[in-house]
């Protein structure tokens, strides 16, 4: 293989894309030390108290009652058939020369080298030069910027039925391709998705991986109701996605989530199904990384998602899982979300409150870790309850670079979402300023009502 080059290092403008999100979480730093503050002067709870109990306990019922609806129904998984003949591998990849390689000599082992193309999306590394010395197709996608545009580009080249798109970090190893269930008439199939264990990062993922696949995606594969393939790795008829190029916003946060909607939402689909066949992905190792994936990748496509999700719940041929998913995730998850924010200092100020909220879903993950037949440590399920408060420290600052990057784009005049990343910076920062100003408006609303005020009226 040719001997790489190296790009020249050219000086790191800061990235205010990020900054939103980091503002708000400070926000509710502050929030939680106002209560802190008010509460030492005897004008917020001071003792157990049922009336703050009852705004808690309805999180503790929502989350239990799926809990109970996943654990306690059949689960399956599909099996079919493979013909990779009529599979073409679409990589979509942006700066992965660390991980392109092995996922290329992975590929080659099950496929031929005509059957697999790189759509690298901008990648500003030696990405495209390591493809290059494989025989793969390798399309360097420059412009229009965005992993959905790489993959839309990229399937002008395929000539097979069915399609698998892959992350340029995904391993497909000896992963049967369920060719047999596209030909039965569903329109997208889901792996299970698995990470590489390396440290304590890594193995919470682990867990949380195999609890989402073995409890939440096998529920819905007995109605073909599957809520997402995962953007790691998914078979497709190339039908489907050409018929999404134009449906799909392209916006990268949520990409996957919402290409399984919009198939969903397809008045001719079957659905989509789920296979046992395993591929393993590589995981964020450390909080920092972990954060910025849940933060700025993942969750913002959640609230992205919204309008998709009223569609699943207003269209009469829906399944009933997935609607339950899409009432779940819009009322029980986005909205309960303002609800725990508020609630978020009496869990840290009152160690009765902490202590009973953290047995009910320490309860509730020994049921799931029971009903998904893992065997990860219990250290992992003692430890998972703190995870899903961190978890939704995430969705809350991926709710603040939701809104900012709506806010840039829109003043911006740019027409795909994802191209705030090219806004004038002057326009970021005003972006940013409008972004948090209303999210922390409704804090300050928040503890100026329930702590400030009555210490005003009471203080001498």
């Amino acid at each position: 293989m040719p001997k790489k080059y190296s790009i020249p290092k050219t000086r790191r403008m800061p990235n205010f894309d990020f900054w939103a999100g980091y503002i708000f979480l400070v926000f509710i730093g502050l929030y939680v030390i106002c209560f802190g503050y008010f509460q030492t002067k005897g004008f917020v709870l001071t003792e157990f108290s049922l009336s703050a109990l009852i705004i808690i306990v309805p999180i503790w019922v929502v989350d239990g009652f799926k809990v109970f609806i996943e654990s306690f129904t059949k689960r399956t998984y599909r099996s079919s058939t493979e013909d990779l003949s009529k599979i073409t591998v679409v990589v979509a990849c942006k700066d992965g020369e660390d991980v392109i390689e092995a996922t290329i000599k992975s590929l080659l082992k099950r496929f031929k080298p005509e059957q697999v193309i790189i759509a690298s999306n901008g990648s500003s590394d030696n990405t495209c030069y390591i493809a290059g010395g494989y025989d793969v197709r390798v399309l360097d996608v420059k412009q229009p910027l965005g992993k959905v545009r790489a993959i839309n580009y990229a399937l002008r080249y395929v000539k097979t039925p069915y399609v698998l798109l892959l992350d340029d970090d995904t391993l497909v190893g000896n992963a049967m391709m369920p060719t047999g269930l596209l030909e039965e008439g569903y329109e997208g199939v889901a792996f299970r998705v698995l990470v590489k264990t390396s440290n304590w990062v890594s193995k919470i993922q682990s867990y949380e991986y195999k609890k989402s696949t073995d409890i939440g995606k096998r529920y819905h594969n007995n109605k073909a109701s599957v809520y997402n393939i995962s953007g790691a790795i998914g078979l497709f008829s190339l039908k489907q996605l050409k018929r999404q190029i134009k449906r799909h916003s392209g916006e990268f946060s949520g990409e996957d989530l919402q290409r399984t909607l919009l198939i969903h939402l397809a008045q001719d689909s079957k659905g989509v199904v789920l296979t046992n066949s395993t591929v393993y992905t590589q995981p964020p190792t450390t909080i920092k990384t972990l954060f910025q994936q849940r933060s700025f990748g993942w969750f913002p496509g959640l609230y992205a998602n919204f309008i998709n999700y009223l569609r699943i719940l207003t269209r009469d041929y829906m399944p009933l899982a997935l609607r339950f998913d899409a009432f779940y995730n819009i009322f029980l998850v986005m909205l309960l979300d303002i609800v725990r924010l508020l609630t978020l200092p009496i869990l840290i100020f009152y160690p009765w409150y902490f202590v009973i909220t953290y047995s009910v879903y320490l309860l509730f993950e020994s049921i799931s870790r029971n009903k998904a037949r893992v065997k990860d440590p219990y250290w992992i399920v003692l430890i998972y309850p703190l995870y899903g408060l961190f978890g939704f420290l995430t969705r809350a600052c991926a709710f603040a670079t939701f809104i900012y990057r709506r806010i840039v784009v829109k003043i911006s005049h740019k027409d795909f979402l994802d191209d705030y990343r090219s806004s004038p910076i002057p326009k970021k920062l005003c972006a940013i300023f409008l972004s948090v100003s209303v999210l922390g408006v409704i804090l300050f609303l928040n503890a100026y009502y329930f702590y400030i005020k009555p210490f005003i009226n009471i203080k001498p």
